[in-house]
Parts: structure tokens; C-alpha cells; sequence
């Protein structure tokens, strides 16, 4: 595999001189149309709320098959990996249970300890990643308190006429590799099309003392994705369903005598999905319905790791099964040449969870929503007030309001502020978890709490953009601020021990959580070359503070991040990618058992700087596109000791897995171009 990687990048290395030629740049156009928070498509340059958009040429640049690969140069978002839980994005400083993660606006369910692993969020049919920073609970209900993020899939009307396949084939030398094969097909307005394909990641150690617990598991992943639509002048008729299959293999280490318990992590996920919209004479209908299942089965084994014999442990297998229905409309309609926008729309949204896990073995919640407001133009200024009132099966009830506005003061100038509410309902798992775990001699319950009040935030964003055309070189600035305030925050109580000796906790609300920061973000564009640099400071609340003066109020840390696209000459282009990660210090308690006193203790995370570069070239009028790059050129690995959450349970913070080269062929054929 090593000749094929070092193949590739000779090859692309052989394209003369790196001189900038005009074309167009992988990054987001700002006449890109998007979506998310807003009632109907808007052009990037003018949207209300400012949204972040990765474009699909540059996920192919970056290598990224899953989403998780695609998030650690975004700013103010990180990704939390968890040696089985996989990876987890935080924004703005708020854990991933407080991120929305969507697929064309429908949520996607399987949340296991809050988090969903974004590397089973697959893009080979991705159009584009649509991110919002800040509360869109107006818009997208529970998890939306700290931002979004919407996977745009790809429309069949950008498909060439007639039949067509489309290949992928990807290996990357730390032993990852996928395969895919896209069969297409449109005819004037219709379209259908059929993908599949397989992924699969070796597994890595990461560290010189153990042999077989790899820190970052084996993975295989066989997904299916099917689609057919119609679309018209003013109608689109779209139906999609997707099948993702993925066994993850957690190996243990040997005993003295041979013996090493493994779990195998098997998830299944089923989606389908059917979009309805009409656009015609100033009005706009949405109409989403979405049923999806996710299973999580947990099959331990014993293992002679001297002779290879594996028994399976049947009576201990672990099975959890998420179901979710969605249905959601949403109307606008445009007041002739008022400046005024009316919108408005309901959402019915259905979970249930079975499981050993959960008291009573299945439990079931419904939360069905109203949702409304305006938008008001008048000469440079838009304003946009809007609420959505939530109430679920358990009588619990929400009014959540949010403000958006945006003023132009002329070509060079443009202010947005956002004032808004956002919440997130206790899950399913918080209020009905019925856990009993054995380690050694001690025993632990951990319990849900039926009556968790809604986590609910305030934020407060504000955004300067300024741009200006100095002879060919165009130059942006955009600085951003913002605060978070939640309030009842869930999270695990401390652990007590109760009269039978059990160690006990459960899921309770806590105080308030709070983070405040920014960025601050050079943009310079001349010709076919693009540079940017990003600073961007985060302060997070440390609860401890409340109750051990030693502790700071908040934690500083700051992040630096930067890149360069450009054409190059021979159809090639290039991405080089700069993150330097700040230091930061985590706060948490441990007791001493010899005095039973509660201590204050803290872990340091230390900084890191990130580097990738990636090259690409089109042959055969562009049916053929070969990528090459190296990820993580200055070979970050593993970060040590940390507690990354508010009373969450000591965690190692799992980062990186050094320094790896891939390579990348896409091949399309057939269609009348």
C-alpha cells in the first residue's frame, strides 16, 4: 500500500510550477444556496443568520469519508473521541448533547450517552455540511441549544441525462480503506439512484504496553443508500432510504493464563424518508416525514488468545433498540413588495427506546411543537423574530423565543446579532436508565429521574463582516463574539454509597453552565488562490469554582487555525490546513478514602498543531479525479488524562493516531454531459 501512496503523490508532484490561475475555489461560493435555520433557500451572502458551509469538492480534498474526519479544522468546534462511543462534536464549548446533528433537517436518533459517533455519519452522498453555531431550538427543537449541523445530501437534478456510474475506491496507510459504486439515472425531471459500499478501518494500539486493547478499534461499515425524486419548476418529490450496518471489535488484554474478554459493537440503522416542497408565486411548502430505527447490540466473548478460540457469551449479549418517527411542515409566504416574510409550521416527533437498560424495558415520548415568526426588510436592515412552542407526553411545556438581525451599511458592512432561546429535553435514557454494573468487589446502580426539568440557554451572538477589492485581491474580515448561559443543566450526580454498600448516582440538574468567546478570521482571495487564518478564544464556566475558591471561574483556551487553496497549473488543485490546538486544564474532585474528604484535582491537556495537505487533478475531462495528502503531517497522537464534562466520569481524551498519507480515485462514466 506504501508504493501506491507514494504513486500517488509523485504523480500530482510532477504538475510544474505551483503558479494561481482563475477557477473556482473549493470553498463555499457565496452565492451557494442554503437551508438550515432559515425557512426556505437563501443565498449564503444574504442570510440573516450566519451559517458555515463545507463544500462536497472540498470533503473529497480533505479525505473525509465520515463526518468526524471533516470536523477538526472547523473553528470553535472540537471532537471528543471515545474509544467506543466514537466521536462526539462540541461547539462552542457545550458537549455534544447540546449539537443537533440532522440529515436534510431530520434528526438523527441513536444517541448513546448523548452522543452520537460521528464516524458512522458517512458522506459519499453529501452535497455540502451546513454548520450553525449558536441556539436553533426555534428551528429544530431539543439538542439544537448549542448549534447545528445539517448533512445536505446530493439532488439527482445535477446529474447528467441518461444513466451513469460513479466509482470510489480510498486507502489511507493506517490501515483504512472504502469502496463504493454509485449507479445513477435521470430523465428530464425524474431521477433515481443506488449506492453502496463498504468501509473498514484496521484498528490502532497506541501505546507500547498493550497488545491487543487497541486504542482506537477495528471498524467495518457496509452501508446502502437509495433515492428517487421528481423535480419541477415549482414541485420536488424526493423518497430516500438508507441501510448502515457496522461492527466494532473491542479487544481485551490477557491474563496470566490467556484469557482476554472482547465485545463485539454491532449498530444497525434504517432510514427512510419522504420531502415534499412547492415554491410558487412568493410562497414556500415544506413537508418532511421520516421513520428511522437504530439498534445497538453489545456480544461479549471470551477469547484464548494462545490458541484463537473465541466463546461466545450468549446470556450476557446487551441489545438496545432506538425507534423514531418525525414529521414536520413548515409554510412561507411573501407579502409582495412590503419587505415582510410570514412563516409558520408544526412538528410531531416520536421517540422510543427498549433495552435491559431501561426501567420497565421500553419506554416512549412524543414532543409536538409550533413554530412562527416574520422576517421584515426595510432598506438595509432585516429584522427576523420567531418562537416555537414545545410541549411532550410527560406535560412538560416550552414557549422558546429567538431574534435575528442583520444590518448592511453599504457594500463593505454587515452586522448580525442573535438573541436567543434554546433547550434541550431530558432523553429517554436520563429519566428512565436502570444500569446495574459489578467491577471487582464493588457494585454500581445508576439511575434515571423521571421528573428532569429541560435544560434550557440564553445566547447572545453578534458578527462584523467588512469586505474590500484592493486591485485584484479581495480582502474579508469577520469577527464574531458570543455567550452561553444554561441553565439546569443534566448532568450524573457525584457517586454515594448507600446502606447496602452499593455505590449509587442518578441524573440530576445542576446549577448553570456557561461559555463565552470568539473569532476573529482574515480572509484574503486573488485569483485562484485562498488564504485564511482564524484566532479563536474560548472561556468555559468551571462549576467547581462555586465551591472551591482555588478554582478559576473560567478556563482559557485558544485555538489558532489557517489554510491556503489554490489551482494549480494541469487541472490540479491544493489545501494545506493549519490547527494549532491551546492548552487547556480541566478541573474535577476525587475523595480520599483514608479521610473521606472530597479533593480538588486537575489534568492538563496539552497543546498540539495539526497539518495536512492534500492535492487533486481531474484527467479525462474530468470523469477522472485523483487525490493524494498526508493527514496530521507533524504526527499528533493521544493527549493524555482528562474529564471532559460536567461531572462526567474520568475519560481518556483519545486524539489522534499520527501521521497518515491516502489516496483517492473517483471515476464517473455514462451520462450525456
Amino acid at each position: 500500500m506504501r508504493s501506491i501512496l507514494l504513486s500517488g503523490l509523485l504523480l500530482l508532484g510532477l504538475s510544474r510550477v505551483l503558479l494561481a490561475q482563475e477557477a473556482p475555489l473549493i470553498e463555499a461560493r457565496l452565492d451557494s444556496v442554503v437551508i438550515t435555520a432559515h425557512f426556505e433557500p437563501t443565498l449564503l451572502h444574504e442570510a440573516v443568520q450566519p451559517v458555515r458551509v463545507i463544500s462536497a469538492r472540498r470533503i473529497q480534498l480533505q479525505g473525509a469519508s465520515h463526518l468526524q474526519a471533516l470536523l477538526y479544522q472547523v473553528p470553535q468546534l472540537g471532537v471528543m473521541q471515545h474509544r467506543v462511543l466514537g466521536g462526539a462534536p462540541e461547539m462552542q464549548g457545550l458537549g455534544s448533547q447540546h449539537v443537533a446533528v440532522l440529515v436534510d433537517g431530520v434528526p438523527v436518533t441513536g444517541r448513546i450517552d448523548g452522543r452520537l459517533d460521528m464516524a458512522q455519519m458517512l458522506l459519499s452522498n453529501v452535497a455540502r455540511v451546513e454548520i450553525v453555531e449558536g441556539p436553533s431550538s426555534v428551528f429544530y427543537g431539543s439538542h439544537a441549544l448549542g448549534g447545528v449541523i445539517n448533512l445536505i445530501t446530493r439532488s439527482g437534478r445535477q446529474w447528467p441525462d441518461g444513466p451513469s456510474v460513479a466509482l470510489r475506491s480510498y486507502a489511507e496507510s493506517v490501515g483504512s480503506w472504502d469502496n463504493s459504486l454509485d449507479l445513477r439515472y435521470r430523465r428530464g425531471s425524474f431521477w433515481a439512484g443506488l449506492q453502496l459500499g463498504r468501509h473498514a478501518f484496521d484498528g490502532y494500539l497506541g501505546g507500547d504496553d498493550v497488545t491487543r486493547a487497541a486504542d482506537w478499534p477495528e471498524r467495518r461499515q457496509r452501508f446502502l443508500l437509495s433515492a428517487v425524486g421528481w423535480e419541477g419548476r415549482q414541485i420536488r418529490l424526493t423518497y430516500s432510504a438508507q441501510f448502515f450496518d457496522e461492527t466494532l471489535t473491542e479487544q481485551g488484554e490477557p491474563d496470566a493464563e490467556g484469557f482476554a474478554q472482547d465485545n463485539e459493537y454491532r449498530s444497525r440503522r434504517t432510514w427512510h424518508t419522504l420531502t415534499y416542497t412547492r415554491r410558487w408565486a412568493g410562497r414556500y411548502l415544506h413537508l418532511t416525514g421520516s421513520w428511522s430505527r437504530y439498534d445497538r447490540k453489545i456480544v461479549p466473548f471470551v477469547v484464548q488468545t494462545q490458541t484463537g478460540s473465541r466463546e461466545r457469551q450468549t446470556e450476557a449479549i446487551d441489545t438496545t433498540v432506538y425507534r423514531q418517527g418525525f414529521v414536520r411542515g413548515h409554510y412561507l409566504h411573501h407579502l409582495g413588495v412590503t419587505g415582510l416574510q410570514l412563516f409558520g409550521g408544526g412538528e410531531v416527533w416520536v421517540e422510543q427506546i427498549e433495552g435491559a437498560r431501561i426501567a420497565s424495558g421500553s419506554r416512549q415520548l412524543g414532543t409536538y411543537a409550533f413554530f412562527g415568526g416574520l422576517l421584515y426588510r426595510t432598506g438595509a436592515v432585516q429584522v427576523r423574530p420567531a418562537f416555537r412552542y414545545a410541549f411532550n407526553d410527560e406535560g412538560q411545556a416550552l414557549l422558546t423565543p429567538a431574534l435575528n438581525v442583520r444590518v448592511d451599511l453599504g457594500a463593505a458592512h454587515t452586522w448580525r446579532l442573535t438573541l436567543a432561546q434554546g433547550f434541550r429535553a431530558p432523553s429517554l435514557k436520563e429519566r428512565y436508565l436502570d444500569y446495574w454494573m459489578t467491577i471487582g468487589p464493588s457494585t454500581y446502580h445508576i439511575t434515571g429521574t423521571p421528573d428532569l426539568k429541560p435544560e434550557v440557554s440564553w445566547h447572545l451572538g453578534l458578527r462584523y463582516d467588512y469586505r474590500r477589492v484592493l486591485g485584484s485581491v479581495r480582502l474579508e474580515l469577520e469577527t464574531t463574539a458570543f455567550l452561553n448561559n444554561v441553565q439546569d443543566l443534566i448532568a450524573l450526580s457525584p457517586l454515594v454509597r448507600n446502606e447496602q454498600g452499593i455505590w449509587t448516582r442518578h441524573y440530576e440538574n445542576v446549577q448553570r453552565y456557561r461559555t463565552r468567546g470568539g473569532t476573529f478570521t482574515l480572509r484574503l482571495r486573488h485569483r485562484g488562490l485562498h488564504f485564511w487564518a482564524t484566532v479563536a478564544p474560548l472561556w468555559r464556566y468551571v462549576e467547581l469554582s462555586e465551591s472551591y475558591p482555588e478554582a478559576p471561574r473560567y478556563e482559557l483556551t485558544t485555538d489558532l487555525l489557517g489554510g491556503v487553496e489554490a489551482q494549480l497549473p494541469g487541472q490540479v488543485q491544493g489545501l494545506l490546513l493549519y490547527h494549532y490546538g491551546g492548552s487547556r486544564t480541566v478541573y474535577y474532585t476525587v475523595r480520599d478514602r483514608a479521610t473521606g474528604q472530597t479533593l480538588l484535582q486537575q489534568a492538563a491537556v496539552p497543546d498540539y498543531h495539526l497539518l495536512d495537505l492534500a492535492l487533486q487533478r481531474t484527467f479525462w475531462r474530468q470523469r477522472l479525479w485523483l487525490t493524494a495528502g498526508v493527514k496530521n503531517m507533524l504526527d499528533v497522537t493521544n493527549l493524555g488524562q482528562t474529564v471532559w464534562d460536567t461531572r462526567r466520569a474520568h475519560q481518556r481524551n483519545l486524539f489522534l493516531y499520527g501521521r497518515t498519507a491516502y489516496v483517492q480515485l473517483r471515476l464517473m462514466l455514462g451520462g450525456r454531459q
